[in-house]
């Protein structure tokens, strides 16, 4: 098990020591960091997300803009490829679990999303996200995040949100086991010049610039009315279907499937989904089938990645 997060200061500590442990790893350290913010709707996790980019950018002399404002990874990975931003880019995807519609479209986003996480890390960004509910991002996303920030509401006098930030440490030998820890701030007293060491439970995140405030709502209200509009356009297009049913599987998938099971998934393809007429049609193609066992199969298939959606 690794040693937790620790930030050491030469005086007393000062603020945001999340933001300093983030921005030395990417100096120092030559690594990325990949932050999650989760919370309730309304709990403040966009708007501490948001400060937690200015913060470190700053901390790393440049200045976080909304240009690296983004609401889908695709966004993001097309912005590396093209323009390979610099060392300690930040890049802020918000809500990004929205952005994906079908089984299928989710599937092929999170395999992305893991394959760029993973190659990244020589790159040294910082990536920040928001979710409701971490299990909101398939398993193999969420093992590259570093740090998860609960965020738990507002203080309308202090104008913070109180957040606990735990560094997210994934067991190797223990399956889906996760080892949350605080930061230990390490630091020297000023009244008895004694070394002490403290963690970080809480962490009370201010407000981000009005200016950024301003061009994130806007940018948000334009997302969600294209979001709406594709939503709404799908929904129709569903409509006029009728019921016949769509199946779906990426190629590697079909790769696994035996010469019944992808005579099945052909036939079906083409319109099919009676399984008394795709069974007649099996049996004309010289297969040994009944009814049973294409019933039967359709579930083997289901097991290996493959999607019928009525």
């Amino acid at each position: 098990m690794k040693k937790p997060p620790l930030v050491r200061y030469k005086g007393m500590p000062k603020k945001h020591s999340w933001c300093r442990w983030t921005a030395f790893r990417v100096k120092k350290r030559n690594n990325s960091v990949n932050v999650r913010f989760v919370g309730d709707t309304g709990s403040g996790k966009s708007w501490s997300a948001l400060a937690f980019c200015e913060i470190c950018a700053g901390m790393l002399n440049k200045k976080f803009t909304s240009e690296k404002i983004y609401f889908s990874i695709k966004d993001v990975i097309d912005e590396v490829a093209q323009n390979e931003p610099p060392p300690g880019t930040i890049f802020f995807i918000d809500e990004q679990q929205v952005a994906a519609s079908s089984k299928r479209h989710q599937s092929k986003r999170a395999e992305a999303y893991a394959i760029f996480l993973s190659t990244i890390r020589s790159n040294r960004y910082i990536i920040v996200t928001t979710l409701p509910f971490t299990d909101m991002e398939l398993k193999q996303v969420r093992r590259f995040f570093h740090v998860e920030i609960e965020t738990h509401g507002a203080d309308l006098n202090t104008k913070t949100v109180r957040s606990t930030p735990r560094y997210q440490e994934y067991s190797r030998q223990k399956k889906d086991k996760i080892y949350s820890k605080r930061l230990i701030i390490e630091y020297v007293d000023d009244k008895t010049g004694i070394k002490r060491h403290r963690k970080l439970s809480y962490w009370d995140i201010p407000k981000p610039s009005q200016d950024l405030v301003d061009v994130y709502e806007r940018m948000k209200a334009q997302f969600k009315r294209n979001l709406y509009k594709k939503m709404s356009k799908e929904l129709s297009e569903e409509g006029k279907s009728g019921t016949n049913p769509k199946i779906v599987a990426q190629e590697t998938t079909l790769e696994t499937l035996t010469d019944y099971q992808k005579a099945i998934y052909e036939l079906m393809s083409n319109g099919d989904k009676m399984q008394k007429v795709i069974n007649q049609k099996l049996l004309e193609r010289g297969f040994n089938s009944s009814p049973e066992k294409v019933s039967m199969n359709l579930k083997w298939m289901r097991k290996k990645g493959v999607i019928v959606i009525k």
